[in-house]
């Protein structure tokens, strides 16, 4: 469920800055870039069940 809302949030910071101004489109980009780091990091860091 979190990739399909990273993946829209994506999809309006690149409307964002195709239409709007700058500053808004750099924002946001900047809030999107620091959630799929964060989302990045939740699921990096999660203990992989591995019996061999």
């Amino acid at each position: 469920m979190e990739f399909t809302a990273l993946f829209l949030a994506i999809a309006i910071a690149m409307l964002i800055a195709w239409r709007g101004p700058r500053p808004l489109a750099i924002g946001v980009f900047a809030v999107v870039l620091i959630a799929c780091v964060a989302t990045f990091l939740h699921h990096a860091t999660d203990r992989l069940s591995l019996s061999f």
